[in-house]
């Protein structure tokens, strides 16, 4: 049952005023924290979407053990980003729908620790492989994960690869916040004990108090 690690990486870093995906957190970088997260997590198959003329982060990706697909035009959104890494998952692995999945990261999450997404992918297999076995299960075998904290939900998102054909056909003035929003009976939340799920970097405050908070040395 594989699941694929998909992590948008094609934003400007407007807020930030420099390559927020390239600054420094201990002997990595942020590109590469939360790569090696997906494959300490048992995600083999991590795919770093990146925007035009990314060398050094195509470059840093590639070096962590990630797949890159380098987009030759900006994107308008994360949406847009997203649809052009499942569609090279698609062509590459050929996904089963109702089986297979994957694991939507941010590229600006480099808190969120291989815990999370190892006990997101449990959650969402563990039902099927104890009806294998022939035993009774009482939970439901969600179709989209996503972590909460203190009620807020945060990242990463895990869904079925179902979701990725409905995603392309979801209206195009909407984004993917809205596309989970619209499948509520389909999603879990999964409280997580840390706010890791929440922490973004998208300013030279956010990156700051992660320095602060002892992320340097991770």
């Amino acid at each position: 049952m594989p699941t694929y690690g998909l992590i948008p990486a094609a934003g400007k870093s407007r807020r930030m005023g420099r390559p927020k995906l390239l600054l420094p957190l201990g002997p990595s970088t942020v590109i590469e924290r939360v790569v090696a997260a997906l494959r300490a997590a048992g995600i083999a198959d991590v795919l770093v979407v990146v925007g035009p003329g990314a060398n050094e982060l195509e470059d840093r990706a590639q070096a962590s053990g990630a797949h890159v697909l380098a987009l030759d035009h900006d994107t308008a959104d994360m949406r847009t980003t997203c649809e052009h890494g499942l569609a090279w998952i698609e062509e590459r692995f050929h996904p089963r729908n109702l089986i297979d999945s994957w694991l939507l990261l941010p590229a600006d999450h480099p808190t969120v620790r291989p815990e999370v997404m190892r006990t997101m992918r449990l959650r969402a297999y563990l039902p099927s492989l104890l009806m294998k076995e022939g035993l009774h299960v009482e939970a439901s075998t969600p179709s989209i994960i996503v972590p909460t904290f203190a009620g807020r939900r945060g990242h990463p998102t895990l869904l079925r690869w179902s979701h990725a054909a409905e995603i392309r056909n979801w209206p195009r003035d909407q984004g993917l916040n809205a596309y989970i929003r619209a499948h509520e009976s389909e999603t879990l939340e999964l409280p997580w004990p840390s706010d890791e799920i929440l922490l973004d970097l998208d300013t030279p405050a956010d990156y700051e108090r992660l320095l602060s908070k002892g992320e340097a040395g991770g």
